[in-house]
């Protein structure tokens, strides 16, 4: 134990007295706090995303529930006039889901630069640790090995809408819809005299 407590406070001396691995030290420092600080607001970005993202989801069922109520409180609509909520739901539901596709998108990508921000931040980690165990026997000059990002976002694809949440997003959208129009249809058959 005495040793190795020697040998650190060997190191720091070193460093303390090699300007060079000083300024190194600091420069990685304020590199790491920096980076910190982006990994920090890029997590705050993606929870407010995924805010967006349920508010969207949310707004989209409040209108199906207008759609529905209005349905059910008019005795003026039949089964033949049943395209005019159809088509109407229809195309919210399809700017809901592009919607939704975006903001999950968004999502993805944040997720991927969260990542590539923890990989930076692994490696300035690295250096340090090396620097803290080396001191002033550190060559600054060599390039050590850098590492791998991810491919980019425009390889995913459509892959982020396979992720357990954007699945269940699509589905509470789709099942939603169809178990509006199955009670819009239902109601409107009740008012309609041919069908009964």
């Amino acid at each position: 134990m005495a040793t190795r407590a020697a040998r650190e406070e060997e190191v720091l001396l070193g460093l303390y007295n090699s300007v060079a691995h000083s300024a190194q030290k600091e420069a990685w420092e304020a590199k790491r706090k920096s980076l910190e600080q982006v990994k920090a607001d890029q997590e705050d970005e993606l929870r407010s995303v995924r805010k967006d993202t349920y508010q969207v989801a949310s707004m989209y069922a409040m209108f199906q529930s207008v759609i529905f109520s209005a349905v059910s409180q008019s005795t003026q609509l039949n089964c033949q006039l049943s395209w005019c909520p159809s088509s109407l739901c229809a195309a919210v539901y399809i700017a809901a889901l592009l919607a939704i596709a975006d903001k999950l998108k968004s999502a993805e990508d944040l997720r991927q630069e969260i990542d590539e921000t923890n990989l930076f931040i692994s490696a300035l980690n690295e250096r340090l640790d090396l620097l803290y165990t080396l001191g002033p026997q550190l060559d600054l000059d060599i390039q050590y090995p850098r590492r791998r990002l991810s491919s980019s976002s425009t390889a995913i694809g459509l892959r982020f809408l396979l992720r357990p949440r954007s699945l269940f997003c699509v589905f509470f959208l789709t099942s939603f819809s169809v178990l509006v129009g199955l009670f819009s249809s239902h109601v409107l058959c009740e008012h309609c005299s041919p069908c009964w």
